[in-house]
């Protein structure tokens, strides 16, 4: 799974979501921004935010553009084909742990509308996503003996690690309203509740330092030395579930586990007389807060029996077809029975919980400065981990026109230029805009963000001032 991932996706769309006119988008990181959308009416037809980032592999001397063109080779140290001397060369980092975040959003159809019950004034939305998530830190990267065509060292100590992945359909129903309003003042609170369903997911969990022997036993084709590998003192719990058929070699939409998460935000914001965007906010959120339970298989291999686990004829003579077949065999190379390892068919994910702080301010009409901190808070049994951002934005909002430039700090070490444009109905933005027009020296990470809207009855601050009542004689 992690070596399967290094590239992925992710949902990063923060400085977008700081534009009052961003509505029904904003409300999975922000529950009561979509209170502050001027329009009655708003409905977002389709969005997708698209981002990965690992520090285990890139490509030398590229951009994302120039992938679609580009023919990348695999590094091959012996043979000269290196990151360091050629571009457009698949090559791997040599540091002793990796790390790499996986997440993606795509909205589909959602809504909100304005609605005053009873004197009070209310937001309602509903929005359906497609979520897909994934971490890992400081996992021991062994690979990198072999990425460079190394020999093995003869005894290894594989650090312990967690890491966890999840594919889910997620449907929420989002309310805010004003607790309190002034002529210049409005507290609003906020909740987003929702339903999950799980389509594939698996954990992994190595509680200790695995002991690896490598034991050289002769030359090979590929410019390496055969070596055989043994694994003892292990105890690894790792479960899993997925909707990809193996035996007809397709995808089968199946519901694999339900779960419930909720979102809460409350913002205190301050408004000029008659002014229908704020002047400044100050706002703090609470994100997915919740877990799924899952049906899949659950296995466990504890043992100190010294299991071969590099050029094992057992294992390389056999074109696996499913991850079932792999556990089953590894089962028997463990306890010599194919069962022995199976647990179970249900275990838990938890949602990626984390805290949102959003500061806005209002510099000159129309123009806005932002500020956000997204911080993970990982409290359920084997949570997803978002990642940690800091990130500050420049954005000019009107009614059918918004710009905005961001620059984020991600996990506190990585930085990203970007920004975003509304024109009309479609948004076009990302947080790590530079990879994608610009070459890079090594390109391992970069963001795209594009979103289509409606907004049904259109409206501006003209018709809506032409609609007030007018005390006149």
């Amino acid at each position: 799974m992690f070596f399967c991932s290094l590239f992925g996706f992710g949902q990063n769309t923060l400085s977008f979501s700081n534009d009052q006119y961003s509505g029904i988008n904003s409300a999975p990181l922000s529950p009561t921004t979509p209170y502050f959308n001027p329009n009655k009416w708003d409905v977002s037809i389709c969005s997708a935010d698209i981002l990965f980032q690992n520090d285990y592999a890139y490509i030398s001397d590229q951009s994302i553009l120039g992938l679609l063109k580009g023919e990348i080779k695999t590094a091959n140290p012996k043979k000269g084909i290196t990151g360091e001397t050629q571009a457009n060369v698949l090559d791997f980092y040599t540091r002793n742990f990796v790390k790499y975040n996986l997440e993606s959003d795509v909205i589909g159809p959602s809504f909100s509308f304005r609605q005053k019950i009873k004197e009070q004034t209310f937001r309602l939305g509903f929005f359906t996503r497609l979520r897909t998530q994934g971490s890992a830190k400081d996992v021991d990267n062994y690979m990198r003996f072999n990425n460079q065509k190394l020999i093995e060292p003869a005894e290894y100590s594989f650090q312990p690690l967690k890491t966890n992945f999840m594919n889910w359909n997620e449907f929420g129903l989002n309310v805010s309203t004003n607790l309190y309003t002034t002529n210049t003042q409005e507290l609003i609170v906020g909740a987003s509740i929702k339903y999950a369903l799980a389509l594939d997911a698996a954990y992994v969990h190595s509680k200790n330092p695995i002991k690896l022997e490598a034991d050289t036993i002769g030359a090979s084709t590929m410019l390496q030395p055969k070596t055989n590998i043994y694994a003892s003192n292990y105890d690894i719990e790792a479960s899993y579930t997925t909707n990809y058929d193996f035996d007809r070699e397709k995808y089968v939409y199946k519901n694999r586990g339900n779960g419930v998460g909720i979102d809460l935000g409350i913002a205190l914001v301050n408004r000029r007389i008659n002014d229908e965007l704020y002047d400044s906010k100050i706002a703090l959120n609470i994100l997915d807060i919740g877990y799924v339970n899952l049906k899949g298989e659950n296995h466990l291999y504890k043992n100190n029996t010294r299991v071969q686990i590099g050029n094992n004829p057992r294992f390389d003579t056999i074109d696996f077809k499913s991850i079932q077949q792999y556990a089953r065999l590894l089962s028997n190379e463990v306890y010599g029975d194919s069962l022995a390892s199976y647990k179970g068919n249900k275990f838990t994910i938890g949602l990626p919980t984390s805290l949102n702080f959003n500061l806005s301010k209002k510099v000159r009409p129309n123009h806005y400065i932002n500020f956000n901190w997204i911080q993970r808070i990982p409290v359920f049994e084997n949570s997803l981990k978002r990642t940690n951002v800091l990130q500050t934005s420049y954005s000019i909002q009107k009614d059918g026109f918004g710009i905005g430039t961001s620059l984020s700090l991600y996990e506190y070490e990585k930085i990203g230029f970007g920004g975003y444009i509304r024109i009309g109905p479609l948004i076009l933005g990302s947080e790590n805009a530079l990879p994608f027009v610009f070459k890079q020296n090594k390109l391992n990470s970069g963001n795209f963000y594009i979103g289509l809207k409606l907004y049904p009855f259109w409206d501006n601050e003209a018709k809506r001032r032409s609609r007030e009542p007018c005390d006149c004689e």
